[in-house]
C-alpha cells in the first residue's frame, strides 16, 4: 500500500491528503485572510445629508408657502360666506316648517272629519287610526289608505299630502347643505393650520440663514407694537374715510376670518374700511376684485385695492408705492412697500370701489 502511494500521480496524493492538498488549503486560507483584512481597512460608507439651501432658495420656498396659505385663507372666507347662507336657509326652513306644521294640523283636522264621515257611511274601517297620527312621515308611510276615501275628497287629500312632503323635503335639503358647508369648513381649517406650521418652520430657517423674519418684503411703519395711526395723505371723500379707518387699525393682530374690531384678515380689513366710507365691497378677496373697477398699476390712487398671489391677498394703496394691509398669522396690520420683494413679484391687479 505504501508503495502504491509513493508511485501515485500528484492529483491522487492531493485527493488523499498529500502535500499538494495541504498547500492548496494554505493558499485558500491566505486568500480569505487578505479578504477580511481588506474589508477591515476599507473606508466606511458615509451617508451624505441633503445640501443646505441658500438664503435665496429658502426665501423662495417661504414665499411659495405663504402664497398657498393665502389661498387657503381665501377658500376659508369664501366657504364661510356660503356657510352663512346655508345656515340662514336652514333657519328659514325650520321657521317655515313650524308654520307648515300649523297648516298640517288644520288639514289633519279636516281629514279626521272626512274620515269620520266615511266611517259612518261604511266607506272605510281603518282610516281613523291613520289620521290619528301627528307625524307627517307616518302619514306618508300609510298613503295607500287614501284609496279608501271617496273621489270628491281627492283635492283636499292631495293638498294635505303635498304639505307633508314639502315639510320633510325642505328641512332635509337645508340641513344637508348646512352640514356639507360645516364639514368643508373644518377641512379647510385643518389644511390651513398645517400650512401655517410649515410657514413658521420655513421662516425660522430663513432667519437662521440670515434673512429677515417677514416673508412680505418691505417694512412696517406702525413700529414698536403701537396701535392706531393717522392718514395724512392727499385723498379726500370716500377714499379718505376708508384710509382713516384703516390707519386707525394699525398694529392690530391678523386673524383669519376676522372682521374687527380687535383683529382682521386681509379682506376683512378692506371691507370694513370701505364700509366706514359708506361703500359696500363684499367680503372675500375674489368678490372684492369682481366688485371693483380695474385700475392700471401706473394709475393707482390712495384708497384703491391692490391684489396679490392670484387673488389670495388684498391690501389698500396709500400712495408712494405702499399699501396698508393685514398680512398673516403672527403679524399685525402694517404698511409695506409693493415696489420690491414679495409684493412686487406677486402683484395681480388693482380695483377702485
Amino acid at each position: 500500500m505504501a508503495k502504491d502511494l509513493i508511485g501515485a500521480p500528484a492529483r491522487e496524493r492531493d485527493r488523499r491528503g498529500g502535500p499538494a492538498s495541504r498547500g492548496a488549503s494554505r493558499r485558500l486560507a491566505a486568500a480569505a485572510c487578505l479578504t477580511v483584512t481588506a474589508a477591515l481597512v476599507s473606508p466606511p460608507v458615509v451617508a451624505h445629508a441633503d445640501p443646505r439651501p441658500t438664503k435665496a432658495q429658502a426665501q423662495k420656498k417661504l414665499e411659495k408657502l405663504t402664497e398657498q396659505f393665502d389661498q387657503e385663507v381665501e377658500k376659508y372666507n369664501q366657504n364661510r360666506e356660503k356657510l352663512k347662507v346655508a345656515k340662514k336657509k336652514y333657519e328659514t326652513a325650520n321657521k317655515a316648517s313650524k308654520e307648515e306644521q300649523a297648516t298640517f294640523e288644520q288639514q289633519r283636522s279636516k281629514i279626521a272629519q272626512m274620515a269620520a264621515a266615511a266611517y259612518k257611511n261604511g266607506d272605510s274601517t281603518d282610516v281613523t287610526g291613520f289620521v290619528g297620527s301627528k307625524d307627517p312621515q307616518s302619514i306618508l308611510d300609510q298613503a295607500a289608505v287614501f284609496s279608501h276615501l271617496s273621489h270628491e275628497r281627492s283635492s283636499q287629500l292631495t293638498q294635505f299630502l303635498a304639505t307633508a312632503q314639502r315639510l320633510r323635503r325642505e328641512q332635509s335639503q337645508a340641513k344637508a347643505a348646512y352640514d356639507e358647508m360645516k364639514q368643508k369648513q373644518a377641512e379647510i381649517k385643518k389644511k390651513r393650520a398645517e400650512l401655517d406650521k410649515k410657514v413658521e418652520k420655513q421662516k425660522a430657517l430663513v432667519r437662521r440663514l440670515g434673512g429677515g423674519s417677514s416673508s412680505s418684503g418691505g417694512s412696517s411703519s406702525s413700529g414698536g407694537g403701537a396701535t392706531g395711526g393717522t392718514y395724512n395723505g392727499p385723498a379726500s371723500g370716500a377714499p379718505r374715510a376708508a384710509l382713516d379707518f384703516a390707519y386707525a387699525q394699525l398694529g392690530k393682530p391678523y386673524q383669519y376670518g376676522a372682521e374687527g374690531p380687535g383683529s382682521y384678515d386681509c379682506s376683512g380689513l378692506t371691507m370694513k374700511a370701505w364700509a366706514a366710507a359708506g361703500v359696500g365691497i363684499t367680503r372675500t378677496t375674489n368678490s372684492q376684485y369682481a366688485a371693483t373697477k380695474r385700475v392700471a398699476k401706473s394709475n393707482l390712487q390712495p384708497g384703491d385695492l391692490v391684489f396679490f398671489s392670484s387673488l389670495g391677498h388684498v391690501g389698500m394703496y396709500v400712495g408712494n408705492g405702499k399699501m396698508i394691509h393685514a398680512p398673516r398669522t403672527g403679524k399685525n396690520v402694517e404698511i409695506v412697500s409693493i415696489t420690491s420683494g414679495y409684493y412686487l413679484n406677486n402683484y395681480y391687479g388693482a380695483g377702485r370701489p
